[in-house]
């Protein structure tokens, strides 16, 4: 018998303790055979696990037939069953959902179905809590899985029905902020974008501050607008400084995720100074760039960018371009693909004077900016609602 840390106080007494094979039935779905047509493409919902990430599955992206699953282990699972991911790919293991919808499920789902007297919300808000922990009772062997078996021994911590459901009510609550801001993220960068395939196609030009209008751009290779040429440094022969690889570039963000010792590593580096542009060459595709406000060294796998007609902080949002990303998936490599500096270097693009150049680039790292403020709210948040979830859980 436990009680919270942190608990409403119009509730008192100790909480019980069960197993979730006491509370609910554990099972889990099947795949009809993808041999048989007449089992797929039907109007019954089939989930996998890449759905299952700590949320509402309100839809589908594969349907069964009523005939597929009549004819296979898959199992008709009812709306407000809690998923759990039994196996997947790296971090999917673990992952909780619950079904808004009536829906089937593959094997790599266990669904929990809770007995009366459970708040749905509330069990699922304790399992995600409990993420690292739950994934490290998996199964030992060539891959870490859940089962159905492991599963139900999972101890749950309970109190009455009305305290889960103010309990359940409350963090939904934090719940339905953080996915407010996660959605106001999303659409400020929707329309940064937007604004960057207007302003770098000339669909929107700005004006001199007397009002005047800017003149032509001007067109040139990009090797003669802006160069990929760094210094070596070799950090068995040099002084220490700030090393950046490839995981410290945040994906899409320009964020410096960290930085390393470079008098701990091997291989040569490039050194880039404060304000040089950084891309990372190698699978381009996730558009990894910085501009450090430090002098530091980076991995070769990384292109230390340097303006000469632009200046590095316009050079730094066209990167962000889809004009550019188009360069960049020419690229070369199958298994481990590297954008191709010689076919880049030798296009053409289109660039405007240094007055106009500032304005475009003021104008969005203003918008990057707001960006940055709602995904520090964004992380509060979550850092907030870790906090609570670990004193109002026991």
């Amino acid at each position: 018998m436990a009680t919270p840390k942190l608990r409403f106080k119009e509730f008192e007494g100790d909480w019980s303790t069960n197993k979730i094979e006491e509370i609910s039935i554990v099972t889990s779905g099947g795949t009809p055979s993808r041999n048989v047509s007449d089992y797929w493409n039907g109007d019954i919902p089939w989930v996998t696990t890449s759905l299952v990430d700590f949320n509402v599955i309100n839809q589908a992206e594969e349907f069964i037939t009523q005939v597929g699953l009549d004819n296979s282990s898959a199992k008709l699972f009812p709306k407000d069953t809690i998923l759990m991911a039994m196996y997947g790919q790296g971090i999917t293991r673990g992952k909780v959902a619950i079904l808004g919808i009536d829906a089937t499920t593959n094997q790599a789902c266990a669904a929990i179905k809770l007995k009366n007297g459970f708040e749905t919300k509330f069990i699922f808000q304790n399992l995600m809590n409990r993420y690292e922990e739950i994934r490290d009772l998996s199964n030992e062997g060539g891959q870490k899985n859940l089962s159905a078996g492991i599963i139900k021994e999972i101890l749950i911590s309970f109190p009455e029905k009305e305290e889960q459901t103010k309990i359940a009510s409350f963090l939904s609550a934090v719940d339905e902020k953080i996915s407010q801001l996660t959605q106001k993220h999303e659409l400020l960068s929707q329309y940064k974008q937007g604004m960057m395939q207007k302003l770098f196609s000339q669909q929107i030009r700005f004006k001199a501050d007397d009002g005047s209008e800017f003149g032509e751009w001007e067109s040139d290779k990009i090797n003669n607008i802006f160069t990929n040429k760094s210094k070596s440094f070799n950090p068995l022969l040099n002084e220490n400084l700030p090393c950046i690889e490839l995981e410290h570039l945040s994906q899409s963000t320009g964020q410096i995720l960290g930085t390393i010792d470079s008098s701990g590593q091997q291989s040569t580096k490039n050194v880039f100074e404060v304000n040089s542009v950084l891309f990372g060459k190698l699978r381009p595709y996730l558009r990894k760039f910085a501009q450090p406000k430090f002098k530091g060294v980076c991995s070769s796998e990384i292109w230390v960018l340097t303006g000469i007609k632009i200046s590095n902080q316009y050079l730094f949002q066209y990167i962000q371009s889809e004009q550019f990303s188009e360069l960049t998936n020419i690229q070369s490599g199958s298994k481990m693909p590297r954008a191709d500096w010689g076919v880049i270097s030798d296009a053409d693009i289109e660039y405007p004077c240094l007055e106009e150049q500032t304005k475009i680039a003021n104008f969005l790292s203003t918008i990057d900016q707001k960006i940055e403020v709602v995904a520090q709210q964004i992380e509060q948040a979550k850092t907030w609602k870790k906090g609570l979830l670990q004193q109002m859980f026991v």
